[in-house]
């Protein structure tokens, strides 16, 4: 160990490149404290205050009696279980798909009645619109309009979508979203749908719709999904109260 930084910081950052090398994967636990002071050689005081570090920084998250997980990144996205979320490129890695999307639609519109209820902006305000047609193995999986506050992202149309996570995005420029509300429906695919993702008119979507919030409260994403119901399957667990 470097003696001439804090050993916690040591572990905090071994800890990161195991995360980062994949040795600790999305949702699954880590070594116990006891067994991470004994593989540190250091008391286990010294693990927490590097595991505290690391919740707090968003890397890891603590389950009451069961252990520290490594966080699963934009797991707010696409609710796909009552207890878990995961967007559609995490869960692409996750169950290994190969993943590619499509910019159909990119560009400025004005915040009229139904975007700026939705953004919280005022009527004419410039709103930064991304439609992407998203693939799984070379084959439509969903298509996705994602509208954002020009004010908040003014250089959007600078960079490529199809290669770049919005989210991604939206972290660089300080307004990454973390509370979400989310809504889901099934409804039938019209013609324009349909015929994006080569299926047939009045088939089964899942509708998807998110409000994303940042730190500060701003509304700064405002995200329509339409996912095929042939190739996805939403669950979720019903709790008596």
């Amino acid at each position: 160990m470097d003696y001439r930084m804090p050993i916690y910081i040591q572990i905090r950052d071994a800890i990161v490149q195991k995360v980062n090398n994949k040795e600790y994967l999305p949702g699954e636990a880590i070594p116990s404290e006891r067994k991470l002071a004994e593989s540190y050689e250091v008391n286990r005081m010294t693990v927490k205050k590097a595991i505290d570090a690391l919740v707090e920084e968003g890397y890891l998250f603590r389950v009451h009696g069961k252990g520290t997980f490594v966080q699963r990144k934009h797991r707010q996205r696409l609710a796909w279980g009552s207890d878990d979320a995961s967007g559609i490129s995490a869960l692409f890695r996750e169950q290994g798909v190969k993943r590619k999307d499509k910019v159909v639609v990119k560009g400025l519109t004005k915040a009229f009645n139904y975007l700026g209820s939705k953004l919280n902006l005022q009527k004419y305000e410039d709103v930064y619109v991304v439609q992407r047609l998203r693939y799984a193995n070379d084959e439509p999986f969903g298509v996705e309009y994602c509208y954002m506050p020009f004010k908040f992202f003014e250089d959007a149309d600078e960079h490529n979508f199809e290669n770049v996570s919005i989210y991604n995005y939206m972290e660089s420029k300080g307004h990454f979203p973390i509370n979400f509300k989310q809504r889901l429906i099934i409804i039938e695919a019209d013609e324009k749908l349909a015929k994006q993702m080569g299926i047939q008119t009045n088939d089964p979507l899942y509708y998807f719709e998110y409000l994303g919030k940042d730190k500060d409260g701003n509304v700064v994403e405002y995200t329509e999904s339409y996912i095929r119901c042939d190739k996805a399957v939403f669950t979720y667990e019903a709790k008596r109260i």
